[in-house]
């Protein structure tokens, strides 16, 4: 229903194991994350085209940016929002918000592993209004 697209082969989300329930993320060019600070992670992917057919009424699909468990526990990294919502009609590449919680500089290597990311159906809360057209993202529809 959610049609990715990317810069490169090599950078399109790929599943770990044929069980894995989200797919790797990958850096589109190499980032220096200093110690306590955070940074925004490029992956050159963005969405292509969003099939409405095939989503079930009253639901919209959601791209959901989660964390790497491996980064947190290793490295203390982690999302700087928590979880990351890609909304259906987000027009721009998608980028990982990254935090740096460790005491060393993060470096990320173009093709690295920064993030995992799945598709899910999210049920509207009924009653709520909805507003217009967006123009771009990471604050763009108001603080």
């Amino acid at each position: 229903m959610i049609t990715l697209k990317s810069k490169s082969p090599e950078l399109m989300p790929s599943y770990a194991t044929a069980a894995s329930a989200a797919a790797d993320l990958r850096a589109a060019s190499e980032l220096v994350i200093p110690a306590g600070q955070r940074g925004k992670v490029p992956t050159g992917v963005w969405i292509d085209k969003v099939d409405w057919d095939a989503v079930p009424v009253g639901m919209i699909p959601e791209l959901q940016v989660r964390a790497r468990s491996g980064l947190a526990f290793k490295q203390g990294i982690m999302l700087t929002n928590g979880v990351g919502t890609v909304d259906a009609d987000y027009p721009d590449e998608i980028c990982v918000l990254l935090f740096n919680s460790s005491s060393e500089p993060f470096v990320i290597q173009k093709g690295d592993r920064v993030a995992q990311i799945t598709l899910n159906l999210v049920q509207r809360i009924p009653g709520l209004d909805a507003g217009g057209k967006r123009s771009g993202g990471f604050g763009s529809t108001g603080v």
